[in-house]
């Protein structure tokens, strides 16, 4: 026979003393809380109109996206390891969508649907407007959007996000996170028998009630008795939910946690840290890449170019001599003048558009370079003569130097071999 927790159906619930819940729901409160503010301190944005990037408070370029790549890469990697040691502990512990599923069942006892979502729309269009904020800088968005002329094509885009969003929160829930969400379906491909998972232990008079709270308790829809478990997002609220009962028969707990084949419940005093011990090869990999990578992006931002010089051939300015389009970019994080030399050349053969050159952040200017030798005639063909446009930059110092060949009496087409580095 099947046992029952006393009480009327649907308040059995209410009973269930929730111990994981408190601290999960910290992590998620939090996670939430970044999401939000990251744009708005420039934690995390992708600005769009200038095509930078904006991670813990440094703005980068597209030249620096290589390092953002291997940023990415290393990230991809850590949730790997997360992902074969704890399934989808992402999801159950900072997703903010499973958040909000958890909420909308709260909400719909509580307040009725109409309530659930109307609050579900407001909290929607909200983050609608966040998430717009990650490619357009927030206060530039908010005058956009309420300052003449409106961007209506913005409101638009906020519109259509936060009813997919209301959409989500209200009806869908859990529905996007087991059809629809990437993360979801890269957890089901990682997943092995080893991945921490849900397990019945039953011994002499510690088996199972039959009662099935757990699965009442589940967002997710999981049967925890089961072993289709690829939903699971480790939220624990399911143990709580065993504890209850097995306490009121006065048996250990029979529902827990394992980390591969082992017979024994996952605890922090010992038996987890003997299942991370016998899984350390499998997480070597993906750590160590993950680490390495973090390690590389580091080094790479903390040296990153803040300048950019390009030189090229200038073929409609040439007659007459040679014409160099000087390319000059402002990498910096603020505006930047930046001198302009060349050395190398006889005297009197380079004249310069301009010496000077002033950028704002991501700006780049254009200053053309004319070879103007005075005698061409009296050049002999073949002839290299090397000589290097300098550029730097008078506030911060910073400084490229780009070598290039004129070679007079060649046809245009192959006047000049082109290299670059940077000092």
């Amino acid at each position: 026979m099947a046992f029952v927790v006393p009480g009327r159906p649907g308040s059995r619930l209410r009973k269930v003393r929730y111990r994981v819940r408190p601290y999960r729901r910290a992590v998620q409160v939090g996670a939430l809380a970044v999401l939000v503010l990251a744009p708005f301190l420039d934690w995390f944005r992708l600005d769009l109109g200038s095509a930078s990037f904006y991670l813990f408070g440094q703005r980068f370029f597209a030249r620096h996206f290589f390092y953002i790549g291997l940023v990415a890469m290393a990230g991809i990697y850590l949730i790997v390891a997360a992902s074969v040691l704890f399934g989808r502990v992402f999801c159950g512990w900072v997703c903010p969508q499973n958040l909000f599923n958890e909420l909308g069942r709260r909400w719909d006892q509580r307040l009725g649907r109409p309530a659930t979502v109307a609050l579900s729309w407001t909290i929607a269009t909200g983050g609608a407007f966040v998430l717009v904020s990650y490619f357009v800088a927030p206060a530039e968005l908010w005058r956009r959007l309420t300052t003449p002329p409106v961007a209506w094509h913005l409101w638009l885009a906020i519109l259509a996000i936060g009813g997919f969003f209301t959409f989500a929160m209200a009806w869908w829930r859990t529905g996007i996170c087991r059809m629809a969400c990437p993360y979801g379906h890269l957890q089901s491909i990682l997943t092995t028998p080893a991945t921490l998972h849900l397990r019945l232990f039953q011994t002499g008079r510690d088996i199972c009630a039959t009662c099935g709270l757990c699965a009442e308790t589940c967002h997710m829809g999981v049967d925890p008795r089961t072993l289709e478990q690829k939903h699971c997002v480790v939220c624990g609220d399911c143990l709580s939910a065993c504890e209850l009962v097995s306490g009121a028969r006065k048996v250990p707990r029979v529902l827990n946690f394992v980390i591969g084949p082992e017979h024994r419940p996952v605890g922090f005093a010992g038996a987890l840290g003997r299942n991370l011990r016998g899984m350390l090869l499998r997480l070597l990999i993906p750590l160590g890449a993950g680490l390495a990578l973090m390690l590389v992006a580091a080094v790479g931002v903390a040296g990153r170019p803040r300048i950019h010089v390009g030189l090229w051939k200038d073929y409609q300015q040439g007659a007459g001599g040679s014409a160099l389009a000087i390319q000059v970019v402002n990498l910096g994080e603020e505006p930047e003048t930046f001198r302009i030399y060349q050395e190398g050349l006889p005297p009197g053969w380079a004249v310069l558009e301009a010496d000077r050159l002033t950028l704002g952040p991501g700006e780049q200017g254009r200053v053309l370079l004319r070879i103007l030798p005075p005698d061409a005639s009296g050049l002999r063909p073949g002839r290299a003569y090397p000589f290097t446009v300098t550029v730097v930059g008078e506030e911060t110092g910073v400084r490229q130097s780009v070598p290039y060949t004129y070679h007079p009496g060649l046809p245009e087409t192959e006047q000049g071999i082109f290299h670059s580095h940077e000092k």
